[in-house]
Parts: C-alpha cells; sequence; structure tokens
C-alpha cells in the first residue's frame, strides 16, 4: 500500500504553484530546506525521483507533476475527513494556518490569537501574512485553513466554488490628507469634493478598485500617483504632502502631526470575513477560531 507524507503534498502542490522553492516556503511558512527536506520524504515514499535541476532552477519531474496536480484534492479529502472525526471528539486541536490581510495581521490578530492560546493550550495557530484576494486564494488550494479577507460596499467579496465566509464585523475607512489642505479642518468630506486630488495606491488592491469605482464617471488621468503597497508608507508619503490615502482605521495607529483624518460623509465600509473550505467547517479549531475573531472585532470596533 502506497504511503504519502502530508506535508510532502502540500510542499510539492506549493512548488508547483509558486515556481520556486523560497516562494513555495514564503507560502507555507517553512524554510526552502524544510520544503526541500518534505518532498525528499514525499520521492522516498513513492520510489521516484520528483525534482530535478535545470539552469540552477528546481523543477518538477512529469511524477512530480502527477503528484502535484492531485495533491490540492487529496489534502482537502484527508482535511475533511480529519475535521469530521475532530468534530466528533469536540475538541479544539492541532494546527490553525490562517493567512490576513496586512491590517488585520497587526490590528485584529494578536489580541485574537494570544486568546486562542490561552483559552485552548493544544491549538498551534500560525499567520501567514497576505492581501485579501491572495488570503482566499491560499484557502482555496489548501495551503492555509483559515483565510481573512474584506471587501468593499461597492465591491462584494467573490469566493471560488467550495468556500464559505462568516461575517465577522466592519471597519471605516478616512481620507487621509496633509494638515495642510483646504479640507484638513473640516468635520467631514465628501469623496466627490476630492475628485481632482491625486491619490497614493496599491495596483490591484480592494482600496484602490474602491476608488476607480467611486470615480469612474470623472476620470482624471493624473489622479493616482505614487504607487505604495504599505499603508504606513503612504501615510508618511501623505505626511510629506505627496498625496491623499483612502486609509482603513484598523490596525492604523497613532497619525504624525503632519497628517489628518478626514471624516467621510457616508464612509466607506470594509466588510471583513473568515474564510474557509466548505469540508472542515465542522472542526472544532475552526468554529472556535471564527468566534474569537469576531468577538476581537467587535471590541476593536467599539473601542475605534
Amino acid at each position: 500500500m502506497l504511503t504519502v507524507s502530508l506535508a510532502g503534498l502540500r510542499a510539492i502542490e506549493a512548488l508547483a504553484t509558486h515556481g520556486s522553492m523560497t516562494a513555495a516556503a514564503s507560502a507555507l511558512g517553512y524554510t526552502p530546506s524544510a520544503i526541500s527536506q518534505q518532498i525528499a520524504r514525499l520521492g522516498r515514499d513513492v520510489h521516484q525521483p520528483l525534482v530535478e535541476q535545470q539552469g540552477g532552477r528546481t523543477t518538477l519531474t512529469v511524477a512530480g507533476r502527477i503528484l502535484a496536480e492531485s495533491a490540492s484534492r487529496i489534502v482537502i479529502e484527508l482535511e475533511s475527513m480529519s475535521a469530521e472525526l475532530q468534530a466528533q471528539t469536540e475538541t479544539v486541536t492541532g494546527t490553525l494556518r490562517i493567512a490576513a490581510f496586512p491590517t488585520a495581521a497587526r490590528g485584529v490578530i494578536p489580541a485574537a490569537m494570544r486568546e486562542l492560546c490561552l483559552a485552548w493550550p493544544e491549538l498551534e495557530p500560525r499567520l501567514i501574512e497576505a492581501d485579501s484576494h491572495r488570503a482566499v486564494e491560499l484557502v482555496a488550494r489548501g495551503t492555509v485553513d483559515l483565510g481573512v479577507a474584506h471587501d468593499w460596499l461597492a465591491i462584494p467579496l467573490a469566493l471560488p466554488d467550495g468556500l464559505q465566509a462568516r461575517h465577522l464585523g466592519n471597519d471605516f475607512s478616512d481620507v487621509l490628507a496633509h494638515h495642510t489642505h483646504p479640507l484638513a479642518d473640516r468635520a467631514s468630506v465628501e469623496l466627490d469634493e476630492l475628485a481632482d486630488e491625486s491619490w497614493l495606491y496599491e495596483p490591484g488592491s480592494v482600496a484602490h478598485d474602491f476608488l476607480l469605482n467611486t470615480y469612474r464617471r470623472s476620470p482624471h488621468p493624473d489622479r493616482f500617483t505614487h504607487i505604495v503597497s504599505e499603508y504606513a508608507s503612504q501615510i508618511e508619503m501623505v505626511g510629506a504632502g505627496l498625496g491623499l490615502a483612502l486609509v482603513p482605521r484598523m490596525g492604523r495607529g497613532t497619525l504624525p502631526p503632519t497628517v489628518r483624518a478626514l471624516t467621510v460623509k457616508a464612509p466607506p465600509l470594509r466588510r471583513i470575513y473568515g474564510v474557509w473550505r466548505t469540508p472542515t467547517g465542522r472542526r472544532p479549531a475552526l468554529s472556535a477560531a471564527l468566534g474569537v475573531l469576531e468577538a476581537t472585532c467587535a471590541r476593536l470596533e467599539q473601542e475605534r
């Protein structure tokens, strides 16, 4: 009977998806050496070489590609079986891999993980920081067990087949402006008033999509100026007077004295979700994590 390593299946699927040992290791939260060892062990299990070196790159052999194509389906089936078994015992144990977008990783996950570890010492939560779209993708691929993702009211969350989501809470966004901006001392503003302004942005982000949707009827060739992925960097750029930024309150921290947060009338609202694969929905650890995350979001929303 063929016996294969589950960690090896995850590793070879990640290598096929991401194209290199380094990228696969980053996605799974391991070192490249650990990924290489897991794939080597899988190769011994099936008695065939699964990788080879070509031009300094690690590529899959024919056998490796066959395993990689089946790995995601096999892992999900095993997880479904494991979830059913754990549901019978009602125990919150094991490793729970969570992917969360950066502001949630900073503003929600630390408090939630601490509570999970205190309440269930046999549970080992592990975090991978990834943008919202990527977090959902990692759940769909079986790389993580739970994704923390978000959407905007105007741009609903789209889930691949086989995934489910639970609304965990909401997060409002403000427009950040330099303290010398003509509207900096206003109690509130409307986005229409900022139609001719220059914005800092991250291409492909949900915030960028929201701004594109907001201003779709008033095209402006110079609207989006500096490409800045990190909100912390956007805040520093705003503080230097280099544009406006749409920044959520979650995980934002204290603003520098040169930056003003302008409350928006009918403010942009991000909805925060927990996302998981349907077959794992009965796993007690997943239910526990969703409950703690929802309670943490509610508490932080009141504090903001």
